[in-house]
């Protein structure tokens, strides 16, 4: 079955019979099916060129449609098809779609098709100050990016700090406590773009979500005259490999993958957008991250925001009556940020659920995270093998493989330190 959606601006006739309409408002807030602070138009990006801002409404309208199809429970790909109503559909070219396809492929396992239109609704026009920035970097709310922002606050460029709203209550603390801190030093720009229906919401775990992101620090970079976007991410989490046999491929999530870095690059070549996406942290492990970061991470202004910042993979702690601000502690996500501590010779300011809870409630959360323990286990037991890290997924031209093998070998060790339960 091809799940068909069309996402058009507000007010503008649908040129697609049978499809499911998206409708992106005309002005921020909530007009149909999303709720923004980004209006279609874009009016507040006039300095970004036209190839880039249709980018960002392109991706996001495969975010929304990624979004509202749930993952199947036995055959893991789907077939989607999504026409989006863009201002300049000239620049689109068979070949440049293809590359944005290949891209959307690689990140979700998916089948896509994307169909161009070219929009009866005007792209908004606006004087715009750029801010005159060296560099613009994702600070999303978690560790990685945290400890990415008080480094690249150290050198001296002047940077900008670009976010996305998230359904998460935790995100949006950790974002809110991470905004307070920075206070004037650096411009901190919380942008959303999320169905105005949660209920709509299918799939929890977009994987477009990353490129959705990245290709909206682009959107503020060329605005603001940047010609770098940073994406903070330790490299054993970027690389991701399988812990177990029974994970790898698409189950695995690809978002700062070096490959995916790659094509992103390659994409933005072939529509002349001169930003470079780069993740300057991909050569070390979150424990080498965390260590580069630990005098700021814990300083009176910081450990605050370090103790509330969101690494979980799964989320949900309230189920088992918790704090929904608490990181699970037990997932294969939480398990890195323990470890990174550890390796880097900091205290852990974080608590954690499965510290908080007890007796039944603590017993509930660790059964239900007895997949993740048990692929620790067992990859502390046995390895991962090196054929199977490389295996794991596609590899851009000139990688040093022995350096990706013993990044791995480096990460997996800091796990080891982390005590487990027995499910």
């Amino acid at each position: 079955m091809t799940h068909v959606f069309e996402v058009l601006p507000s007010g503008t006739p649908s040129e697609v019979g049978g499809a499911g309409q998206i409708v992106w408002p005309v002005s921020p807030g909530t007009a149909g099916s999303i709720t923004t602070t980004l209006q279609w138009g874009l009016a507040e990006f006039s300095a970004a060129s036209g190839s880039t801002r249709d980018l960002f409404r392109i991706v996001a309208a495969l975010y929304l449609a990624d979004s509202l199809v749930e993952k199947p429970a036995v055959s893991l790909h789907r077939d989607l098809e999504v026409h989006v109503h863009v201002a300049d559909s000239a620049r689109w070219t068979e070949d440049v779609l293809n590359a944005l396809v290949d891209l959307a492929r690689w990140l979700t396992g998916d089948r896509w098709t994307v169909v161009i239109h070219q929009s009866a609704h005007a792209s908004d026009a606006t004087q715009v100050t750029s801010l005159g920035l060296d560099r613009i970097q994702l600070l999303s709310g978690g560790l990685d990016s945290l400890a990415g922002a008080v480094i690249g606050m150290k050198d001296g460029a002047a940077v900008g700090f670009v976010g996305a709203r998230d359904y998460s209550t935790a995100v949006r603390h950790a974002q809110n406590l991470i905004a307070g801190a920075l206070g004037a030093d650096a411009t901190y720009r919380l942008e959303e773009l999320l169905l105005a229906d949660a209920s709509d919401r299918k799939n929890h775990g977009p994987r477009m979500r990353s490129l959705l992101f990245m290709v909206m620090a682009v959107l503020h970079a060329e605005n603001d005259g940047a010609p770098e976007v940073w994406v903070p991410e330790n490299g054993f989490t970027s690389i991701n490999a399988p812990l177990d046999a029974g994970r790898g491929g698409t189950l695995t999530t690809r978002s700062t993958h070096p490959y995916t870095f790659a094509l992103v690059n390659a994409l933005l070549d072939s529509l002349s957008i001169e930003v470079a996406v780069v993740n300057p942290f991909s050569a070390l492990t979150k424990g080498e991250l965390v260590g580069q970061a630990k005098t700021e991470l814990r300083s009176k202004r910081w450990a605050p925001v370090t103790a509330a910042s969101y690494s979980c993979g799964r989320g949900n702690t309230q189920r088992f009556h918790a704090d929904p601000n608490l990181n699970c502690g037990l997932c294969v996500a939480c398990v890195v940020r323990r470890g990174s501590f550890i390796a880097a010779g900091m205290r852990d300011p974080s608590t954690y659920a499965c510290d908080a809870l007890s007796g039944g409630h603590r017993k509930d959360l660790v059964e239900a995270r007895s997949r993740d323990i048990y692929s620790i286990r067992e990859a502390l037991a046995g390895g991962i093998p090196d054929v199977a890290i490389l295996a794991s997924g596609r590899w851009p031209g000139g990688t040093d493989f022995d350096a990706v093998i013993d990044l791995v070998h480096r990460g997996l060790e800091e796990l080891r330190a982390v005590r487990l339960p027995r499910p």
